[in-house]
């Protein structure tokens, strides 16, 4: 196979090489090519952009084996300097962006779907950057000096569409150069390129090339020569930031702004930006009142990361900001990308104090109101699943809201927010399993931030907690969608919790054990028996004993049942937090099991292995033993050495992390024959797993400081003094006679 490629990989550089130059003379510079490619007999797209497109996915997929990376790194240079020149601009291009700014905001996104011989060597360059990271750097600067050299003056002709390729190479290049150069593999005298490109191509009256020096002056901020080229990029962005300037100026504008915000984190670094921002985030404001669809997303995207540099100018102008951004949500509400992104800046918003008020008087009235009658002034007819997706959004953006202001919460949130919330959640449970999601969200934010404020409210003779006793009758009723549990376990903790002993939780619990037997997704089954586990952990022979007088629907013991059901799964879970206090629980429950004469002791459960089946969850046919029963205990104990395993797998991969990272430097001569990567299904899980969501009401819960690491470790070898620690090991695969091995505490 290698013979093979080698043999073909000069047809391709002849393919690139060779029409490189037609490429330019006939389409980028040739103002009347049309980009009409022929077809085939089925109707395929034929001609040399899908040629080209071809060989550029041939050249990505080698990159992606290591084994092919050395044949690559050997004609990299050449690679990329003609890569550089596919990134030109045709003409025709030109002309369908300016009658279509948006398209150039669209075609000129990384993650943009529409392919053209330039998006398909910047996806490319990238993924070199990525794959060969110190080698792919050495080339740019190489290709880029090359190009230069060979170029005219940036004022004649076309000219400026090669500097502003070699720009934009830069520009999607960017974490790799200044890794390589902040660890000094490479060295790249970027004054010598700013003063030889940037200072002469911000002087032309290109509006593709001045926006693209702009975003790449932004890019590379710490690197800029002098506190002039400093200021220059300052004067250039903000006068670029008005009506009628060209929208690609404007947009390079943007995104140098955005950029620069990104760049400076330090606060003290961000201070050099407080001058420029009094222009900048009031000409973003006037701009975005002009703007619709992608170019309005990128305005107040923009504007999110410039009011965190300055949120005094915000505060000042609170008023007038959030009636602003009212009217934009009102104008936008069919489209659910504008309503994200204003949403975005009004949680931004939140974070100022002195904005609170401002968004209490003049955002929340307005978008309770359109949460009861859902209604748009935009010309595109709403639907009803726009209807929905915009009520999802307004309960997403009122948690948020609720969750950021400090206790006490205003009269406003209490005695009109709250039983509004809870209408609109309780009345569309059948209907929108996304509102009922969402709004037990938010009722979990009036739990934290206000418990005994609703509670002592009544509503028109309806108290906070029939509320919410109906609300959790909806989510954890057998005949709805599971699907609208999945956050039901959250809700019922946050209740338990709050509500302690005046919760009549013998009926709450006999439901979510229902419920529980009532679901198939594993995601649901944790939500559900997080509830279970938090008990364990709090009072363990309290919760055992309770549990052992509830039953299923069918008759099966409560605690047998949820028993089975959390070893079934234990291995599926996601969630940090999650997994973390599932596996302390069963920490406490081993003991309990090994030293007294609890019945519980004789459960047996399923040792069946899980595997993936046409992307459902499903017993392993390939098991050797499928089928078999063993004792809860074995099972425990086989639970706890596979989490142990995944926890030192994750920190030998943060170990080997950073020697990866190094592997693109070695240039690799020999072939080999690549190991398939196998990720196991505990990985696969928390992969898959919402990670990011983390659950503010978990932050404050002790278990979050215990070290998972050496919970397990100090339990194992504690457990390794047992008089049943022998049988127990003697239940475990090699592998995981390994893991215990490693601790010296391997029980043979």
């Amino acid at each position: 196979m290698s013979e093979k490629i080698s043999a073909s990989l000069p047809v391709l550089w002849g393919v690139l090489t060779k029409n490189a130059g037609s490429h330019i003379s006939e389409v980028v510079n040739n103002p009347d090519y049309a980009d009409e490619e022929g077809r085939d007999s089925d109707g395929g797209e034929m001609g040399f952009g899908t040629l080209v497109q071809a060989v550029f996915e041939f050249i990505q997929s080698l990159t992606e084996r290591k084994k092919f990376k050395a044949m690559i790194r050997k004609v990299l240079p050449d690679v990329v300097y003609y890569l550089i020149t596919y990134l030109s601009i045709p003409e025709y291009q030109i002309e369908y962006w300016d009658a279509d700014p948006e398209k150039y905001v669209e075609d000129d996104d990384e993650d943009s779907m529409n392919y053209t011989v330039r998006t398909g060597a910047m996806e490319l360059l990238i993924d070199l950057s990525t794959e060969l990271k110190t080698s792919y750097v050495e080339a740019l600067m190489s290709a880029i000096t090359r190009h230069i050299s060979e170029a005219g003056p940036i004022s004649e002709g076309y000219t400026w569409k090669l500097y502003e390729a070699c720009a934009t190479a830069l520009n999607i290049s960017g974490s790799a150069v200044e890794e390589c150069i902040e660890s000094k593999k490479v060295d790249f005298n970027f004054a010598a390129f700013y003063n030889g490109v940037v200072v002469p191509g911000l002087q032309t009256a290109r509006p593709y090339l001045l926006g693209r020096l702009m975003w790449l002056s932004a890019s590379y901020l710490k690197m800029l020569p002098s506190e002039e080229a400093l200021n220059a990029l300052f004067e250039c962005t903000c006068s670029s930031l008005k009506v009628g300037t060209p929208a690609p100026v404007m947009v390079g504008a943007m995104k140098a702004v955005y950029t620069m915000a990104a760049e400076l984190e330090d606060e003290e670094e961000q201070k050099v930006l407080h001058k420029p921002m009094e222009v900048i985030i009031p000409s973003l404001f006037e701009l975005a009142s002009h703007m619709d669809g992608d170019l309005l997303m990128l305005c107040l995207d923009t504007l999110r990361v410039s009011v965190s540099v300055r949120q005094d100018i915000v505060a000042t102008e609170a008023d007038k900001v959030n009636k602003f951004l009212v009217e934009l949500f009102v104008k936008h509400a069919s489209d659910p990308f504008v309503v994200s992104q204003v949403n975005d800046l009004l949680i931004t918003l939140a974070d100022i104090e002195a904005c609170r008020g401002s968004i209490q008087d003049n955002v929340v009235p307005v978008i309770m109101q359109m949460l009861q009658t859902p209604l748009s002034n935009s010309p595109k007819k709403q639907s009803d699943e726009d209807k929905e997706d915009m009520r999802v959004e307004i309960l997403e953006l009122m948690t948020v809201f609720i969750r950021k202001t400090p206790a006490p919460l205003p009269p406003l949130y209490v005695n009109d927010v709250f039983p509004v919330i809870m209408g609109i959640t309780i009345g569309c449970a059948k209907e929108s399993t996304a509102i009922l999601q969402s709004g037990g969200e938010c009722v979990r934010a009036f739990f934290a931030q206000g418990f005994s404020q609703i509670t002592a409210v009544n509503y028109n003779g309806v108290t906070a907690m029939d509320y919410t006793m109906q609300l959790i009758g909806k989510v954890l009723d057998p005949d709805m969608s599971e699907f609208g549990a999945l956050y039901a376990g959250r809700l019922v903790s946050s209740l338990i919790k709050h509500a302690g002993t005046a919760l009549n939780i013998n009926d709450i619990l006999q439901a979510v054990l229902n419920k529980l037997t009532n679901c198939e997704a594993p995601m649901i089954k944790q939500s559900l028996l997080v509830v279970f586990i938090k008990l364990f952990n709090h009072d363990l022979e309290g919760s055992m004993n309770f549990l052992q007088t509830l039953s299923t629907p069918t008759g099966e013991n409560g605690l047998v049942y949820v028993m089975k059901s959390w070893c079934d799964i234990q291995e599926l879970f996601s969630g940090e937090y999650e997994t973390k206090v599932a596996v302390i629980a069963l920490t406490k429950f081993m003991p309990f099991l090994l030293n007294s004469n609890s019945p519980l002791a004789n459960i047996t459960v399923s040792d069946d292995e899980m595997s993936i089946e046409g992307g459902r969850l499903t017993r392993s046919s390939k098991t050797v033993a499928a089928g078999v029963q063993i004792p809860i205990t074995i099972k425990i104990f086989k639970i706890l050495v596979q989490e142990f395993k995944n926890i030192l797998e994750e920190k030998e991969a943060e170990r080997a992390g950073d020697e990866d990272s190094e592997d693109d430097d070695v240039e690799e001569e020999e072939e080999y024959e690549e190991e398939t990567q196998i990720m196991t299904l505990a990985q696969m899980a928390q992969f898959l797993g919402d990670d990011d969501d983390e659950d503010e009401d978990n932050k404050d819960d002790p278990l979050n400081d215990v070290d998972l690491h050496d919970h397990l470790s100090q339990f194992l070898t504690q457990l390794s003094t047992h008089g049943s620690y022998p049988q127990l090991c003697q239940a475990l695969n090699d592998n995981e006679q390994k893991v215990l091995g490693s601790m010296l505490v391997s029980g043979s």
